[in-house]
Formats: C-alpha cells, structure tokens, sequence
C-alpha cells in the first residue's frame, strides 16, 4: 500500500535542503556590498557565512544517526539543539546588522521566512525524534 501525498509527512531531507536555501540566501545578501559594506565583513559577513555551514553540517550530522538507543536519541536531538542555536546566532547578527548599519530590509524578507520555517521543522524534527525498534 501506498500514502497518499497528502497524508505523508516532510522527510528530514526537507529541513537540510532549506538548510542550503538558507545558506545561499545569506551568503548573497551579505557578500553584496549594497548591504554589507567591504569595511564590515569581518564582523557581519564572514560569521554569518561560518553559521550557516555550521547549520548544515550540525543537520546533516543529526540526520545520520539512527536511533537505535537512547543514547544516540539524545545524541541526535542535541545535534537538533545546535542546528537551532545556529538559528539564534543569525538571528542576533541580523539584530546587530540592524543596530548599526542603515538599509533597506525588505531585502531579508526572503532569508528570514527560510530561517522561520526553519526553526519550525528543526523543532518538529526534534520532537518526534523517537528511539526505533531494530
């Protein structure tokens, strides 16, 4: 028997793909320099750009493990932890981006949904992260 589209649940392969749209996004809104001047990409550009391998690599990580045992369940749902903490760090460099430079931001509309959605699916992910019979 087969689930029909509309009753099947996203995968986890969904959160790592919105996990590269977030790192595209980011990358060219703060490498442009009409958003982030040159002077300020030690400070904004270059972490921000860290944080969202960092993201992808804490979820693709959680998303090898098999839970198998309690132990690789908390294993997994820390590293679901970390994916999410990534999410706080950009959202404190965007918090900080606007303190202190002027822009127009209606240019990170696009990356903030993806980060909201995001931070949705890592804690659905997260909740239902069970241990599985073998």
């Amino acid at each position: 028997m087969s689930v029909l589209a509309r009753l099947r649940g996203e995968s986890p392969l969904k959160v790592q793909i919105t996990a590269s749209k977030i790192q595209g996004e980011a990358t060219r809104l703060v490498w442009n320099t009409n958003n982030i001047p040159k002077a300020w990409r030690e400070i904004y550009s270059k972490p921000m750009i860290r944080i969202t391998m960092r993201l992808k690599r804490h979820i693709r990580r959680a998303n090898k493990i098999k839970c198998t045992d309690k132990g690789l369940v908390a294993k997994r749902k820390n590293l679901i932890n970390e994916a999410l903490n990534d999410l706080e760090d950009m959202y404190d460099i965007i918090d900080s981006i606007a303190d202190t430079l002027p822009m127009k931001w209606d240019r990170f509309d696009s990356l903030l949904d993806l980060m909201i959605y995001e931070d949705e699916k890592l804690r659905n992910w997260r909740d239902t992260t069970t241990l599985i019979k073998k």
